[in-house]
Parts: C-alpha cells; structure tokens; sequence
C-alpha cells in the first residue's frame, strides 16, 4: 500500500536538494600547485590524504541532502492508509451482541423470536464490504464471545450454530464484554456494537453501570412485542415447613385474566393429579398438590399449567427430591383389642403418621408396627420378621417380662432409641426394677395438681434437638398444654434434664446407653394425664423426638435435592472416595455422557436445559439427581423500547492516554502518520552533520 501525504505541497520543496550540491562543488577545496625539485617523497601520502577527504565530504553532502529531504518529507506529513475498503472508505469493525436467553424462545405476533434473531444479524453481516472485521458476543446463560474480530463469513458461521439457551440474559455483560473487544481490535477503525435481543426489561437492570466511549457506534436491534401475555409456574414446593400441603404457584404476566386453566401433577414421569385453576390479571396464586404415597427412594415432579401463551418454556416446573427409608418404630399396646382411639398408643401413631388412611401426601417419613407387651422380646430380637425397629415407645405399663428388659437394653447398647412414657398403669417399685439400667430417673411416687390450671412446662433446654421444631419465632407455644398428674423423680447421675415444670420439677431427662438413647417423659402417652396431645405442638414434638432417637442425621419426610437455575455452572461434591472416578451423567430427554470426578470428588457443568438430571456411579446405582429450571425473571416478556434503553448507557469521552507505538505514528483514523520519526531522525542527522563538518575543515 502506497505512502500518501497530508501537505503533498511541501514536497516541490524537494527540488532544494540541489543548493547543498552546488554549494558543495562550488566550495571544493583546491589543492595549490608548488615546485619541489622532486615529489617523490610526497607522493603516496598527498594521494592517501586527499582520498580520504573526499569521501568525509561526500558522505557530509549525502547528510545534508538526506537532512534536507527529512525536513521536507516531515513537513508533508506522510502517512500510510490502513482499513480501507475497496472503494476507498474506512474499513469497519461489527460488535454483534446476540441476546441468547430463555425469552427468545418465545413466539409474538410475528411469530418466533429466535429465527428473527438470527436474520437479523445475518443481515448486518451481509453489509460488510470483504477488509471488514466483525465479533461475536453473547449474553443469555454463560454468555461471553463466541469469536474475537474475523471476516464475516467466518462469524456468520458460528452465528448459524448459535441456539437459544434456557438461561437469563444480562444486556450489561455482553456490552462489557464488547468494549473489552474493541481494545484488542484495530484501535482507529470505526466500531459499531450492535445489539440484538427482545430488550426485557430484566436483562437490562444493569445497564447504568456500564460505560462506554463516545466514539463507540451502539445500536438496538429491537425483537418481539414491548409486552407479551405469559402465564408461567414459578415455584414447586413439594416439602413446605409445619406440614404444610405441597404447593405448586402459577403466576400471570398478562393483562388479561385467564380461566379454565388445566393443571397436572406428574411424579417420575406419571400423571398423579390433575386440576384446574383461574388467574386474575398479574396475580400469583399457590395451588395445593396431592400425590400418593412413594417409594424410598429418588424421585421426579414435573408441575405444568397448560397455557394458550407464546412462551410454553415456563409453563412447567421441575423439582428432584430423595425419600428417605422410613424409621421404623415399634409401639408398645396395652390395651389392644378395643378401639383404637382408646389405646395408649393412639394419638402417638397419629402424630407419627398424620396421613394415615387419607391419599395425599408423598410416604410417612415413620413406619410404624405395634405390638403386646407379651411380644416385645420377639420383635426385638427377630431378624426373619421383616420390621426391625429404630425407636420403640413404651407407654406406662405394669410389669415388663425379664426377656423383654434384657432385649431393650440389647436393642439400646446397639443404637436403638427409647421412648420412655408413665401413667396411671405405672408403679414405681416394679418401674424401678424392670428399668433399672435403662431409665434416667427413680420413680418416687404420683403427684396430682390441686390447682386446676395444672402443671405447665417451664424451662427447657433450648439446643435440645427434641426441640428443634420451636426455635423459629411464633413456631409454637410450649407452654399451653396442661399437666394434671406427675411422678416426684430423683435423677441419675448419667441422666440430662432437657425440660422442667414450672416448679422445676423435671419432665424429660434424656440417657445414653451403649451407642442407644433414651427419653423418659414424665407424663401418659395418652390424655389421661395431660391435654398435650389434642395442641398443635404435639405432632412435630413427637415426630422430632423420634428422629432423635433413632439417630438419623435428615428429618422430614422427603430431602428436596439441590435444584439448580439454567445457565448456572453446578458444583457436587462426591467425597473423596469418588476422586478420579468416572460417572455417567443422564441430561434431560435421555441423552448420557461421562463425567470424571477430580483429586477431591468433585465435579461442575453447565446446566444449559430445563429439566431432571441424574448421576450413577461406575456400579449403575444413582447418586444424585437434581432439577433444572428456566430463571423465573425470563418468565415477564416486559420490554423497554430501544430508545429508552439508549439513555440509560453512559458516555464519556476516548481515552486520550498514547502508548509509545501510538505516540510515534499519530492517532488519526484510518491512518498511520510518520513525520514524527521524520522530525526525530533529522535531528540525529543534523548532530552528525554538525560532527563531521568540524572534522572536514583542519
């Protein structure tokens, strides 16, 4: 590419080379002419010496002619073109900032959103004269780009790959990441970052923190309505705190109501429930869910609202969830044979398994059995009866069989839990002897109330697990419930009081045994004593109680997994066993893949669709599984207009700052000026032609 000149004038200036050259020949030194009666001894040397001295005062005239043209060339400000196109203009450099996100997906009036995206990017590439340059970013999901600065049809490929993801975008990130383009690019070309996205408007909250160069040419490519009716699931909560039902809510982000709206519940890909439901304009609403008793076990849910909108992506919602094995309680009967409201056990069995005999709910977290006291020997020591027991619960009872005292205090040094009650059917002699080991306390005898307010609990150890349901404020008044008759108990040594009357008198004190635990409870396990069992306070005591005792780490009736958002990058940790291990990764819609777990068993992906993913290990047996689903933030198709958005952008000024290379060569677009070397090398020649000139004249 040819050197051109700002100031082409200057170089007539040019013709000045010949002053230096006729100054030159019309100072030449002559040598004058002298007689010598011989020459002979002079000769050589006048020979040697004026060789030298013409050539010193042709090189001084090739100084001061290339010092000359120096001056000259500088002051015509030569300068070398770059970035041209083929007719002559500035070559460009295109920024395509493609919004990827889950709202893409969705149709408008128009129809979809995503085959517009890419048309309209097709077409700016289009426009690119062959020297223009044109980068890929994106934003949606793990965005970041997709390609740095390459001709168009190199970038229209990587265009055509590109898909929709299921995850949010963020307008602000891939302007950031635009900018951090430009200053790799060719600095002085005309930049132009383009954006094409539907401009939701939560994908642009963040846009007054970015900044950009004035200089710096931004378009919106504006695509889908400015507001789309949507109706999504946001929320599916299959195990809600305080026994509350399963919800699943639906939320409408239209300004229309809707009715009649089909609703489904499946659980491991099984329709479980079906209903239907109305949405008044912008309102959320929760719906109750019913589902059948499962499996221990891992499991799906899928919830989906059939909705006649154009974005179906949020109409359904996924969670993953692990049922535990159920702990296993054996409850003691002295009473059996009549009704069952009337047994010592009954109300224990309904707050163990408040579902019994209804159809909702996933399994009872308790498997109960139940038992004389004349069996409680054969139960505990049975291993061919299919039920060992966890916990046993032992209401007050008359005498306990010398076989039935030696298997608890078995059942308990093995790990087993106690559950200890008194009652009217209790003496304190035989109490004493039978559960000499095993029991914390000594009876002393029965103590009735003459006030007919009764009893109350007092003071309670708070860090007590049992009571771990009543931490949270306004979780339940513990104080409520009425206590008409008692044992007088003095306690062991080995015993821990966790909760006392009023009057101090202590009312549970927890043992250990062996690697067992036991709870004596200083009151009936029915309402003979104590009202207790009719307050709302009674079911979760009872069932934290007995996860208590057995000694299991998770309590409720199901351990939601760890559910993820798509686009985000999950982490799991598999224990150092698993360190180098290969694991086979099931995605939504079947397809597998081999993941490896690294020196720490640990192992992270990208979650790039809604949906249920599993993990097995090398033996085939599950490990994990866990759901996915689109952000709830993509759900609102609220758009801003592009002319909005503009202002919300910051502008200031290009950085003025030159690196050393810039200084040197200019900053003038499009082109590379050169007279500041021009000047710079002059003046190292006009230090040399000053040197040798004074040694050119003696």
């Amino acid at each position: 590419m040819p050197f051109l000149f700002t100031n082409a004038i200057f170089l007539s200036a040019l013709a000045g080379l010949a002053i230096p050259v006729v100054l030159h020949l019309l100072l030449k030194r002559k040598s004058p002419r002298l007689r010598f009666s011989t020459v002979r001894f002079f000769a050589r040397q006048d020979e040697q010496a004026t060789s030298k001295r013409k050539l010193r005062n042709l090189f001084l005239l090739s100084v001061r002619l290339l010092l000359f043209a120096l001056l000259v060339l500088a002051f015509a400000r030569p300068y070398l073109p770059f970035g041209l196109g083929a007719a002559g203009q500035p070559a460009r450099q295109l920024i395509l900032v493609i919004d990827t996100s889950a709202s893409l997906q969705a149709r408008d009036a128009a129809g979809p959103r995503w085959p517009r995206v890419q048309k309209a990017a097709q077409a700016l590439l289009a426009g690119l004269h062959a020297e223009d340059r044109a980068a890929l970013v994106v934003c949606g999901g793990k965005g970041g780009v997709v390609s740095g600065f390459a001709p168009a049809s190199l970038v229209g490929a990587k265009l055509a790959q590109l898909q929709p993801t299921g995850g949010a975008a963020d307008l602000a990130d891939g302007l950031r990441a635009a900018v951090r383009l430009t200053q790799v690019g060719a600095l002085r070309q005309t930049t132009t970052v383009a954006v094409i996205s539907d401009l939701q408007r939560t994908s642009a909250e963040n846009l007054r923190a970015v900044t950009l160069p004035t200089d710096l040419e931004l378009q919106w490519h504006q695509i889908g309505d400015i507001a789309t009716p949507n109706l999504a699931v946001t929320e599916l909560n299959l195990d809600p705190p305080d026994g509350a039902p399963p919800t699943a809510m639906v939320a409408s982000f239209s300004d229309e109501a809707a009715s009649a709206l089909r609703t489904e519940l499946r659980m491991d890909g099984r329709s479980v429930s079906q209903g239907a439901c109305s949405l008044g304009v912008g309102v959320k609403t929760n719906l109750n869910l019913v589902f059948p008793a499962l499996k221990p076990g891992w499991h799906s849910a899928e919830f989906e609202v059939t909705a006649n909108d154009g974005f179906p992506l949020d109409d359904r919602r996924y969670e993953a969830f692990y049922v535990p094995e159920p702990i296993r309680v054996l409850l003691v009967e002295g009473r059996s044979g009549g009704r069952s409201f009337a047994e010592q056990t009954f109300f224990l069995g309904a707050a163990l398994d408040p579902s019994a005999g209804t159809t909702n709910g996933a399994a009872s977290p308790f498997a109960l059995q139940k038992v004389g006291w004349e069996g409680l020997a054969t139960a505990l020591r049975s291993e061919t009866a299919g039920f060992r027991p966890e916990v046993v619960v032992l209401p007050a009872g008359r005498q306990l069989l010398p076989e039935a005292g030696s298997a608890l205090r078995e059942f308990t040094k093995r790990g087993g839990g106690v559950l200890v009650f008194v009652g009217e059917e209790t003496t304190a002699n035989r109490y004493n002897a039978d559960f000499a080991e095993l029991s914390p306390v000594i009876l002393r005898g029965v103590e009735t109330a003459t006030d007919e307010d009764g009893w109350h609990l007092g003071a309670r150890e708070p860090s007590a697990a049992i009571f771990a349901p009543f931490r949270p404020v306004n979780s339940g008044n513990l104080a409520l419930p009425t206590f008409t008759h008692r044992y007088g108990v003095s306690v062991e040594s080995t015993g821990g009081i966790l909760a006392r009357f009023e009057d101090e008198v202590p009312l549970m004190v927890a043992k250990t045994l062996g690697n067992g635990r036991v709870l004596w409870v200083n009151t009936s396990a029915d309402t003979a004593w104590t009202d207790w069992p009719k307050h709302k306070t009674y079911v979760p005591w009872v069932q934290q109680t007995a996860w208590y005792l057995s000694g299991r780490e998770v309590a409720g009736r199901l351990r939601a997994a760890t559910n993820w958002v798509v686009g985000a990058d999950g982490e799991w940790d598999l224990g150092p066993a698993a360190a180098g291990s290969p694991f086979r990764l099931r995605s939504p819609g079947g397809a597998e893949s081999t993941v490896v777990a690294d020196s720490r068993g640990r192992w992270s992906t990208n979650l790039v669709q809604p949906g249920i993913y599993s993990l097995f290990d090398p033996t085939g047996r599950e490990r994990q599984r866990w759901a996915a689903n689109i952000p709830t933030a993509e759900s609102d198709l609220l758009a801003w207009r592009s002319a909005e958005l503009a202002s919300q952008v910051k502008r200031v000024p290009p950085e003025t700052g030159q690196s050393l290379t810039a200084g040197l060569f200019g900053s003038t677009r499009n082109q590379r000026e050169f007279w500041r070397v021009l000047l710079g090398a002059a003046l190292v020649l006009l230090f040399l032609e000053t040197f040798l000139s004074n040694r050119s004249h003696p």
